[in-house]
């Protein structure tokens, strides 16, 4: 009771930024450390500034350093972590991160194989190992930068509209329970702290819109712009809203003082703050902002616009709202749909929304205000990417706040009461590490004893036996076929050696179909780090390809990793095979 007495006595404004601390700490969990986006590049430049006395790295060709592209990146996320780094033990880092050779990035329609690394204790989390440890911290302290950003959603929307708390609640909602959001927020990454930032300075700048110029406002204005533009180069974009916003107030109240205090205060503290950073890139890279050298690294592109919409804009709109590791973990198709639906309702009635308040002065002009954000949101993602592969919904993070606040006045607009929409974000933001992110990363189930439904095997690779399998396969062949297969598996003694497994459809000339090769458990636990004499299950999906033949029969075998080669099964009679087949009835 006293738990309940403590909530009612908060105030309501931190309640949502309260309840996302909370989902990310469940994200925390679910999530191991380097399977969000670019997570490893930003733990490199973590343990770079830490090991070099606070030297940052230089932007190179190098493809086997660990911060890879991020040494163009702003520092200051880095400079912010490395002391953690320091401080706490992680001597076993080297021992810890090992990656995985078979991980897929980038191919969400692809299965299997999620890990980036390996985790010899994926869940319950490993707390007790140095690295794991310090890596739980800077994720908590990202977090909380994360929740910093909810409550600065929440004041932004009290600020438009002070008496429509409704609004605020729900443009926090759509925030907090942003599953994607608390996914980044939850992870290793520099975006955590200029989503912060950002959501700070579109606060700061609201309330500037409707207060006129405060010589206080302004030099806080002027640090935090300072500081996002040494987080992300994102956050200095808005150095310019925040500008754009000081001329309109100067056109309204003619107040030139107050205008050229926030303008001096913004350049002098920029200069002071994050100026030696740009000058470093010019001399290094011929080049202020660094991008020039992370383009080369990461590769160059020309694509239009309308290429990028026709190409791109799906992948966009799914990030956004729900795509978990290293951009291939997809949700539900009903999630996207939603919304989607979600969004188109949102913008329609937006337009009522500002129809209604048009002749309202400040309103009005906050509300434009959010919209030139949006727009300005829109037009950098569309530069940026038509440069290099970019666009991911994070980098429209920095911008949540004028995206969540346009959103819930469109719905409120029409009516749409804030729980209808906020309940079912908050029901399935917290499911989705259960049902997507968790399975993909958990090592495979140990059982007692061969189920009845498996049909026997004796085969014998080694120390490695198949005791059984089940599969049921398809009665005919369709477009994107897809057949799940069982195994259980048994070691006799401890492996000594890496050992990667092979399974292959073949057709009736015995050629292959597709084949899958992978370490057990789809990727997350080789084989050295089986315990003997315990059986594993182990289950797989081969995909038939688009317009491929029949498969006849099912090939499935062990060959040693990295070296190649085959190791042939021993199978019951004792005899020595070249492969273990398991043979398929299916109609053409």
């Amino acid at each position: 009771m006293k738990v309940f007495a403590v909530l009612r006595g908060l105030p309501y404004q931190w309640l949502l930024p309260l309840c996302f601390f909370c989902f990310g700490l469940i994200y925390i969990y679910a999530a191991p450390h380097f399977e969000a986006s670019d997570s490893i590049a930003h733990v490199g430049m973590i343990k770079w500034i830490a090991e070099h006395d606070g030297a940052l790295p230089i932007q190179s060709a190098d493809h086997n350093q660990l911060y890879r592209q991020q040494a163009s990146q702003p520092p200051l996320y880095y400079f912010m972590m490395a002391p953690v780094w320091a401080a706490l033990d992680k001597g076993d880092f080297d021992e810890f991160f090992r990656l995985s050779p078979f991980a897929i990035v980038g191919d969400p329609m692809r299965l299997g194989n999620r890990n980036r690394i390996f985790y010899r204790q994926p869940y319950p989390p490993n707390l007790h190992q140095g690295a794991s440890l310090t890596l739980y911290v800077i994720r908590l302290l990202t977090l909380g930068m994360g929740t910093m950003a909810v409550a600065a959603v929440y004041q932004s929307a009290r600020t438009v509209m002070p008496g429509r708390a409704d609004i605020a609640a729900l443009a926090s909602a759509l925030t907090a329970f942003n599953p994607q959001f608390i996914f980044i927020s939850a992870s290793v990454s520099n975006d955590g702290l200029v989503i912060m930032l950002s959501a700070l300075i579109t606060w700061q700048t609201l309330v500037m819109l409707r207060e006129g110029f405060q010589t206080r406002r302004s030099l806080i204005l002027a640090l935090l712009i300072a500081l996002a533009s040494l987080a992300k180069l994102s956050g200095l974009v808005f150095a310019a809203l925040v500008i754009l916003a000081g001329l309109w107030i100067l056109i309204r109240s003619r107040d030139r003082r107050g205008f050229f205090i926030l303008l001096g205060a913004a350049l002098v503290i920029w200069l002071v703050l994050a100026g030696w950073w740009f000058l470093r890139n010019l001399a290094l890279y011929q080049d202020p902002f660094g991008t020039a050298a992370m383009l080369d690294f990461v590769g160059r592109r020309q694509t239009t616009i309308p290429q990028l919409l026709a190409q791109e804009f799906q992948g966009l709109r799914i990030s956004f709202w729900g795509l978990f590791g290293a951009f291939s973990i997809l949700t539900h198709d009903i999630h996207y749909q939603l919304m989607d639906a979600l969004t188109l309702v949102s913008a329609a009635g937006f337009f009522v929304f500002a129809a209604k308040h048009r002749r309202e002065g400040y309103i009005f002009t906050a509300i434009c205000f959010l919209v030139i954000i949006l727009a300005v949101a829109g037009l950098t993602l569309a530069w940026w990417s038509s440069q290099t592969t970019a666009s991911t919904g994070r980098l429209l993070f920095p911008y949540i706040t004028a995206i969540s606040l346009l959103m819930a006045m469109g719905l409120r607009a029409l009516r749409i009461p804030a729980l209808l929409v906020s309940l079912p974000m908050l029901a399935f933001s917290i499911a989705a590490p259960f049902l997507f992110i968790i399975p993909n990363y958990d090592h495979p189930p140990q059982v007692d004893a061969l189920p009845a439904s498996a049909r026997q095997s004796f085969a014998r690779w080694d120390e490695i036996t198949l005791i059984g399998y089940e599969l049921k396969a398809p009665e005919r062949v369709a477009s994107g076929l897809e057949i799940p297969i069982t195994l259980y598996w048994r070691a006799q003694r401890q492996s000594t050696v890496t050992r990667a497994l092979f399974i292959s459809l073949v057709d009736s000339q015995g050629s292959p179909v597709t084949r899958l090769e992978t370490f057990p458990g789809w990727g997350t636990l080789p084989t050295r780090w089986w315990r003997a004499n315990t059986i594993y299950r182990d289950d797989y999906v081969l995909q038939l390809p688009e317009g491929a033949a029949a498969p006849a029969g099912l090939r499935i075998g062990w060959f040693p990793f990295p070296a190649g080669g085959d190791i042939r099964p021993v199978l019951e009679s004792g005899e020595e095979a070249a492969v273990f087949a398991i043979e398929l009835d299916i109609s053409s």
